[in-house]
C-alpha cells in the first residue's frame, strides 16, 4: 500500500510539473516553478518518497534534512553557514536515535548458534537447498559481493534463524511460500526488506540483518 501511494505521488508531481510548464509555453498562464533553492526539492522529495515506501532510515533522514537546511539558508530563514556547523553533530544524533529506537523496539531476538554458513567475499556466490532438506538456520554474509540463497525447496523448521551480514554487498534470500518471516534489521547506510506476506499457522523464519552500505532482500 505504501509503495502504491508513493508511486501515485510521483505520478501526480510529474503531471503537475508537466501541466505547469506546458501551460506556460502555450501562453495559458504566467507561472514558474522556479524560486530560490527550487532545486533542493530534487533532494527533499525523493527522500520523502523513500521514507514513505521503506520507512525512515539514517540515510534518507540525513539527506532530506540537508536539503531542508539548504533551502532555508538560501531563503535567509536560517543563518548562513549553519549547515557546515550542524551537519556533523546532526549526523551523529540521527544515527544514534535510530540505533537507540531500534534497540528498544527490538523485543526478543532469536540467534543462530549452528555452523552452517554461506559467504560471498569480493565475489558472487549462490547456494540452493535440496528437495525436502530440513533447514534450522545459517549464517549468510556478503562483503563486497553478492550472495543468492535459495531455500524454496527446503523444509523450514519453526523458529529457524538466519544471521545475515551485508557490508558493501547484498544478500538475496528466497524462501518457501508456506513460511512467515520475522525480520530484525540494524542498518547504517543500507537496508533490509521482506516481501513475504504473513499468514497464521505457518512456521516462522527469523532473519537478523546487519547492513552497512549493503542490503538484504527476502522474497
Amino acid at each position: 500500500m505504501r509503495e502504491k501511494i508513493a508511486n501515485c505521488l510521483w505520478g501526480l508531481v510529474l503531471i503537475a510539473v508537466g501541466v505547469i510548464i506546458g501551460g506556460r509555453v502555450m501562453g495559458f498562464w504566467e507561472f514558474s516553478v522556479f524560486f530560490p533553492g527550487w532545486w533542493t526539492f530534487f533532494i527533499i522529495f525523493p527522500c520523502f518518497i523513500s521514507m514513505l515506501k521503506n520507512g525512515p532510515g539514517p540515510v534518507n533522514t540525513i539527506i532530506m534534512l540537508c536539503g531542508i537546511l539548504i533551502l532555508l539558508e538560501i531563503n535567509d530563514i536560517i543563518e548562513g553557514g549553519i549547515i557546515a556547523k550542524l551537519l556533523v553533530p546532526a549526523v551523529f544524533l540521527i544515527i544514534g536515535i535510530f540505533i537507540l529506537v531500534g534497540s528498544i523496539g527490538a523485543g526478543v531476538r532469536h540467534h543462530y548458534n549452528g555452523k552452517q554458513a554461506y559467504t560471498a567475499t569480493f565475489a558472487g556466490n549462490s547456494a540452493k537447498t535440496s528437495d525436502g532438506e530440513p533447514f534450522s538456520g545459517c549464517n549468510a554474509e556478503a562483503v563486497f559481493g553478492g550472495l543468492d540463497l535459495d531455500l524454496r525447496n527446503a523444509v523450514i523448521e519453526d523458529g529457524a534463524v538466519i544471521e545475515t551480514v551485508a557490508i558493501f554487498g547484498g544478500v538475496d534470500i528466497k524462501v518457501p511460500a508456506d513460511v512467515n518471516v520475522k525480520l530484525k534489521r540494524t542498518a547504517l547506510f543500507g537496508g533490509a526488506k521482506s516481501h513475504v506476506k504473513s499468514h497464521a499457522g505457518r512456521p516462522v523464519l527469523y532473519v537478523n540483518a546487519l547492513c552497512m552500505f549493503g542490503g538484504v532482500d527476502i522474497k
